[in-house]
């Protein structure tokens, strides 16, 4: 099974996230001087996103349950849900360490 596109804690997301990676190193291995950066993305949502989401896809198993969420506000002060903190971690140190073993020659732009 294929991973999101956005980083989740879905079930065995090691493994699905761990084979994406080495796709991407078997597809690019002979590809001189590859030039390829990687913006490393959670899920998160908004009340109204949410609603769209679910208006749209109304059997989705995507979980949007504010109380399993951390409330952040944007720079606009708009509210948005992203993981706890402890998942935030996990995911990251996982996919510093991934990356940096799969892809080393990879730059992460950013973190969110």
């Amino acid at each position: 099974m294929a991973p999101p596109a956005c980083a989740m804690p879905i079930p065995q997301w090691r493994n699905a996230y761990g084979d994406l990676l080495r796709t991407v190193a078997d597809a690019t291995a002979d590809i001189p001087d590859l030039d390829l950066t990687v913006e490393r993305i959670t899920h998160r949502f908004t009340a109204a996103s949410r609603d769209v989401l679910t208006s749209w896809y109304p059997r989705t198993k995507l979980g949007m349950d504010e109380a399993a969420r951390t409330r952040k506000y944007g720079k606009y002060g708009a509210a948005k849900y992203v993981y706890p903190k402890h998942t935030m971690a996990e995911l990251r140190s996982w996919f510093d360490t991934e990356l940096a073993a799969t892809l080393p020659a990879a730059r992460a732009l950013y973190w969110s």
